[in-house]
Formats: C-alpha cells, structure tokens, sequence
C-alpha cells in the first residue's frame, strides 16, 4: 500500500516533442502553476520589500518621491511659465501628480518581472520551482507601490475639491489594465534581459524617452503629426482613462479605453505564453 507521501508525488512525462504545437495543452498548465505559485510569490514578495528597504533611512517613503519629485517640477515650471503647457481640465497640481503616479505605476510594471526573474534565478536553475511565481512577485510589488503612491494623491484630491462619485470605485480597474500592460511588455524582454544585462539598463532609458512622449504632464496634442503619435500609443487611453476616473468620475474616451484593454488582456496571454516557452531554454543557457 503505497505510503502518503507517494500518493502527493506529482507524475511528469517529458517528450522530444515540441509543446509549441498544443498550446491548447499549455494555457491549461500555465494558469494551473500560476494558482499553485501563489504562496511562494507571497514569501518571495515579502523577501524582496525587506531587502529593498531594510539598510534605507525613509523606508517606504522612496516610493513617494520619484513621482513627486517630478510632479513638483513641472508644477514650478509650469507656474513660472517656463514651459508653455495648454491648460488641462483639472487642476494642473493634481493633473500632473496623477499623471506621474500613473506612469510610475506603468513603469514599475514593465520593469518588475525583469527585476523578479534575476532576483530568482539561482533558485530556479537548482530547483524545479514555478516558473510563474516570479511573475505574480513583481505584480505583488507593483500593486504594494501602487496603494503607497495613492495616499498622496488622495490627499491632493481632496485639497483641489474633487467630489466624490460611485463611477470612481472603477478607477481600481483602470489601474490594473495600466499594470497589465507594462506586465506584457515586461515579460517579452525577461529572456532577453536574463541573458544580457544591457536589456534591463535600455529599457530604464526607453523608458524615460517614453515618458516625454506621453501626455503625462501635458494634455494630448490636437495638431498633427503629435495627435498621431498619442493615437499610436497604447499607453495614452489606459493611462487617460485612469486619470480620468480618479478626478473626473468619468473618462473623456471609453470606447479608447476599452479597446485598449481588450488588447492588453490577449497580449498578456501572448506574452505568458512566450514567457513559459522561452524560460525554460534561457535557464538552461544561464545554469551551462
């Protein structure tokens, strides 16, 4: 009669066969893994905030000063008429501290699962851990950053006169599909990036480009070619729509908004699978 711990023993089968060609066989495997995953994300969750902050004097507060750091200069070169900014309809101070939290948001999602995947990759070149466990540690640690970045944006809010409406509670929602997003393309660049270090530093650098190029702090451009540019941009109805529902209770374009995160949701599907294929082969190339 077998013995208890046999009866909990998982049955793998390998095969030369590439899985590529039943992804129906895949998606079933992946999202089971992400479930099972769910515990050792949390540990590892908890383990990279203590690290990240244990030997820092301001501790969580770092996470509040980047976002307004740069908030509080565009609002003074906005006031002094430094830069020529076409008025916005809320507040330029709470425009810009929304703006810049978001995008912080946006930007922490794209860069967390590079920064998990490196922060776990000796344990999973020695253990047959979950591949996904990575991914949800970086979601973990941007939803944390996340809820510390609102606090001051609430506060904002309530200094600028924002009334409260139900259709806010989907501000949560517009949010996530910001997280989502950056999540995707984060996980296109894990592989690259766990081979060559220059992936992580570039997309730092892209990023900050991106940042310019991106009506954070300044309204959209109406006047071509500029409009095409925001038109093109994946990030501007997500991040629209957030702001929006944050200090509007209403967003200026839904249709945008939606369809954007339709297509975020497939291109994250697309992204875990690449993500689940390419894993095990970079792991492999890293532990040789």
């Amino acid at each position: 009669m077998p013995n208890q711990e046999s009866q909990i023993l998982e049955e793998r089968s390998y095969s030369a066969q590439s899985r590529i060609r039943a992804p129906g066989g895949i998606l079933p495997g992946m999202f089971r893994d992400l479930w099972r995953s769910r515990e050792l994300a949390g540990q590892l969750f908890l383990r990279e905030i203590r690290q990240r902050y244990r030997q820092s004097v301001l501790g969580f507060l770092w996470i509040l000063v980047p976002p307004l750091a740069t908030a509080t200069v565009f609002v003074i070169l906005n006031a002094r008429k430094i830069l020529n900014i076409d008025p916005t309809d809320i507040p330029y101070p709470l425009y810009v501290l929304l703006g810049t939290l978001l995008w912080q948001i946006f930007a922490e999602s794209v860069l967390a699962p590079l920064r998990a995947f490196d922060g776990c990759v000796a344990i999973m070149i020695k253990i047959n851990m979950p591949r996904e466990a990575p991914i949800l540690t970086g979601l973990a640690q941007v939803g944390f950053f996340a809820m510390v970045q609102m606090i001051p944006a609430l506060g904002i809010m309530l200094w600028s006169g924002v009334t409260f409406t139900w259709s806010m509670l989907l501000a949560p929602v517009a949010m996530l599909m910001l997280m989502l997003l950056g999540t995707a393309i984060g996980l296109f660049l894990v592989p690259l990036g766990g081979l060559y270090r220059d992936v992580s530093e570039g997309s730092s650098m892209a990023l900050k480009v991106i940042f310019f190029l991106t009506p954070v702090v300044y309204p959209a451009p109406t006047s071509w070619p500029w409009s095409l540019l925001a038109t093109l941009n994946p990030i501007v109805p997500l991040l629209q729509g957030a702001r929006d529902l944050m200090a509007k209770g209403a967003m200026q374009d839904p249709v945008s908004f939606w369809i954007t995160s339709a297509l975020t949701l497939a291109l994250l599907a697309v992204a875990l699978l690449f993500y689940r294929l390419a894993t095990p082969l970079v792991l492999e190339r890293m532990g040789a």
